[in-house]
Formats: structure tokens, C-alpha cells, sequence
């Protein structure tokens, strides 16, 4: 788990990148989702600053129960999460979860009177693909996340 400073801090890529190559090392099987909150940019430009830290801890929050103890999520960019699955091996397991978080982020949230609806893309590949080489993963999770995106909001993408 992680505590404000982590959510809301100024470098998450940076924290990310370190717990990919942690686990990259560390070997196992694992899924790494990156889930895009779609349109997210327009509610920070709207919006107080502190709302939208609302919404990215309630996303967290709702990502995070439909998650085991063992398992990691964090911010990994301004409106970008990342999930690292344990001993996730099939696809079809990896692809099931993703669309259940997909649904947890699309249920209404009230913050300050406001009703938020959000939608989220997500990108998913399995370790130990590209031999574990983590910059190839993550390249892998990438581009998986841009082609949910380009097929709209609420989608999932998979690189087996």
C-alpha cells in the first residue's frame, strides 16, 4: 500500500520504474496493467486542484480492492496507474481483472456536490515476457495501453 506522498507525489514514473525493475530481477510471473483514466486532463483544468486528488485516491482506492495484499498499485503519471499482479499467468485471468477495474473506475463519484463518471484504458502484458527485460515490458504495457485508447474509452489491450 501506498500513503499520499506516493499517490500524489511529484515523480511517480520515477518510484514505478524502480518497483518494474525490482521485480523484473526478482523473476516470477507477473501482470503489469497500465490503466489510463480517459479525459482525466479536462477535470484537473476544471477543477480546484485538491478535487482531483480526490478522485485519483477514490481510483485508487477502488483499484486496490479488487486487488490481494501481495499485489501493487501506484501512480505511475499525472493520470496514469500502474498494477502489478502477482503470479499472473494466463491471459485470459489478466484480461478478466482489467475489465472489473475498468468497471470500478466507471462507477459515479461525489466529491464537493460534483458527480464524477470516469472511464479507464487499460494496457496489460505478462512478465516474464521479453525475458524479463524490463524497458521491453514496459514497452510491451505501453503499447497496449495506446491501443486501448485508440479504441475508446473503457477498453482493454493486451501484449500476451
Amino acid at each position: 500500500m501506498y500513503d499520499s506522498e506516493d499517490l500524489l507525489g511529484d515523480d511517480p514514473r520515477h518510484e514505478f520504474e524502480r518497483i518494474l525493475v525490482t521485480r523484473c530481477r526478482a523473476g516470477g510471473t507477473f501482470a503489469l496493467m497500465l490503466i489510463d483514466l480517459d479525459g482525466f486532463a479536462a477535470v484537473r483544468a476544471r477543477f480546484e486542484a485538491h478535487v482531483a486528488d480526490l478522485l485519483l485516491y477514490e481510483v485508487a482506492s477502488r483499484l486496490r480492492e479488487k486487488l490481494d495484499e501481495h499485489d501493487v498499485v501506484m501512480r505511475s503519471g499525472s493520470s496514469e496507474f500502474a498494477v502489478f499482479i502477482r503470479g499472473m499467468k494466463h491471459v485470459q485471468n489478466a484480461e478478466r481483472l482489467a475489465n472489473e477495474l475498468v468497471e470500478r473506475v466507471q462507477r459515479p463519484i461525489m466529491i464537493s456536490g460534483t458527480r464524477f463518471c470516469l472511464s479507464a484504458s487499460i494496457g496489460i502484458t505478462l512478465s516474464p515476457r521479453q525475458s524479463g527485460e524490463w524497458r521491453l515490458l514496459l514497452q510491451d504495457a505501453d503499447a497496449a495501453a495506446y491501443d486501448a485508447k485508440t479504441q475508446g474509452r473503457g477498453h482493454v489491450s493486451i501484449i500476451p
